[in-house]
């Protein structure tokens, strides 16, 4: 039977408008994004769901959502900053990064990053080239792939945060 390999995608929580911040990659969460972060944290132990490997965008706001989740969630590993997350990554270098994260699978592997790269990511990761959902902030995609086999993903779910709570 082939070893399955889940994939969670967390878009970032809302984070300061772009008009206030001057430079992008330093916009932090704002209170909102600090309640939707901790509404996740508590659906994920609801949910009994945990990263064996949490990943993250180099950026501020994905990095504060990574942590605060982090510190909300109990076992949870500390989160790791790759650069290949960052705004504006070439999708084929994204999916290069994830597909070498899931050949060492050790469970679920989750990612936080943004839009629009992580609709293009986890597209390309059902086998189209073209966008075919919308991440929403705070929101929960997960997929399931079979390391090495070279077939598509499988979409399991995608929860917005307002219904986490």
């Amino acid at each position: 039977m082939p070893v399955l390999q889940q994939i969670l995608f967390l878009r970032h929580a809302t984070a300061e408008d772009r008009l206030f911040a001057p430079v992008d990659a330093e916009r932090a969460l704002i209170d909102k994004g600090r309640r939707q972060t901790r509404a996740v944290a508590r659906f994920c132990q609801r949910q009994t769901l945990l990263p064996a490997r949490l990943l993250c965008s180099p950026l501020r706001r994905a990095i504060e959502t990574a942590t605060l989740l982090g510190d909300e969630l109990p076992e949870c590993p500390r989160p790791q900053v790759v650069d290949w997350l960052k705004l504006d990554t070439p999708t084929e270098l994204a999916l290069a990064g994830v597909l070498e994260q899931v050949a060492h699978g050790d469970g679920p592997l989750w990612l936080v990053g943004h839009e629009p790269d992580l609709s293009a990511l986890i597209s390309r990761l059902l086998g189209s080239e073209q966008p075919i959902l919308r991440i929403k902030k705070a929101s929960l995609t997960c997929l399931e792939i079979e390391p090495g086999s070279g077939a598509p993903a499988r979409l399991l779910w995608s929860i917005p945060c307002a219904l986490m709570d």
